[in-house]
């Protein structure tokens, strides 16, 4: 670094794959590896490092992101030293930039951070014996999250309440549910110890929770996002919230969308995508504002960084040496 760089700060990037343990499949897609960027910030010769991980439901993908990069690398220095990281166009950008842009001006307070905590662990979408043999691993396990379409709903909670009875579980249906599914199999359903169901329907039409008497409890997803001008009118079909960093962007509109949560008296699940612990760890500082963990991110990885979060029966484990 040359002398008249020293106080801007400079951003590098490079591109980090990681090969998951199994198929990781909901109801829209399906994954057996997932590729990050991990971008390096750096000012007066220190240097922090944060992970991009594109969010294909709202039209971000690695290739144009680094294409971004690429083009606008100076232009994006600018903003991070003018705290603008909004004019930048990708959610999950500005979230990344955002949590590099804590870590280097804000001393880590790990006396604030839980050392362990219990997260759901998610079963993705397999046919009944897969589900079976897996859940074999899950007996201990305090909360699970299982993927669901409108296929073997039913068996494959009976298969829970079967082998792991003493589990709380989240349904994940990521909007493949339709009313008349719901309808016909509320009932089922409360026989169950379900904690969440999280977006059964489409955004957009959360209202039809309205039509469902039931004491379940549901949670918005991919409804509680930044971009949907309707938020506060849909998410009252919810008794919960889904709060993942990628959807808001910045630190700040983070809390400002909590603030809204709290106002709407919703309970919030922090929760995240398939990453490595380099995308979890900045999610420690907003603990204290959520009632639900679905941090498993990095357990489906065969191989996390140096240091990552640790998984057994449902309890992670954080390393507060943690490094890239």
């Amino acid at each position: 670094m040359t002398m008249k760089n020293l106080g801007k700060y400079q951003i590098n990037y490079t591109v980090k794959t990681f090969e998951l343990r199994d198929e990781f499949k909901i109801s829209r897609v399906s994954k057996k590896k997932i590729s990050v960027i991990d971008i390096f910030l750096t000012k007066n010769q220190k240097t922090t490092v944060s992970e991009c991980v594109p969010y294909s439901r709202y039209n971000e993908n690695l290739e144009d992101i680094v294409l971004y990069l690429k083009k606008n690398n100076k232009k994006i220095e600018q903003f991070v030293e003018q705290k603008q990281l909004k004019q930048i166009p990708y959610l999950c950008l500005q979230n990344t930039l955002s949590a590099a842009l804590f870590n280097i001006e804000f001393k880590k307070n790990t006396k604030q951070i839980k050392k362990t905590f219990i997260t759901a662990i998610t079963i993705p979408i397999f046919n009944l014996e897969k589900t079976k043999r897996i859940l074999k691993k899950f007996i201990k396990t305090k909360i699970i999250k299982i993927k669901l379409n409108q296929e073997e709903v039913i068996p494959k909670l009976n298969l829970i309440r079967q082998i792991c009875p003493n589990s709380k579980i989240i349904i994940d249906a990521n909007e493949s549910w339709n009313i008349q599914f719901l309808k016909n199999h509320i009932k089922d359903l409360e026989q169950f110890n379900i904690l969440l169901i999280e977006q059964p329907f489409i955004q957009g039409k959360d209202y039809l929770l309205k039509n469902i008497k039931t004491k379940l409890k549901f949670c918005a997803d991919e409804t509680f996002h930044i971009n949907n001008k309707n938020l506060t009118k849909d998410i009252k079909y919810y008794q919960a919230v889904n709060l993942k960093l990628d959807k808001f962007g910045t630190h700040e509109e983070i809390l400002k969308f909590i603030k809204i949560a709290k106002r709407f008296k919703k309970k919030i699940m922090l929760g995240c995508m398939v990453s490595s612990s380099l995308s979890l760890y900045p999610t420690l500082k907003y603990f204290r504002y959520c009632d639900y963990f679905d941090l498993d991110g990095a357990y489906f990885l065969k191989k996390d960084r140096p240091n990552g979060i640790k998984y057994k029966n449902g309890i992670a484990k954080i390393n507060l040496s943690y490094s890239k």
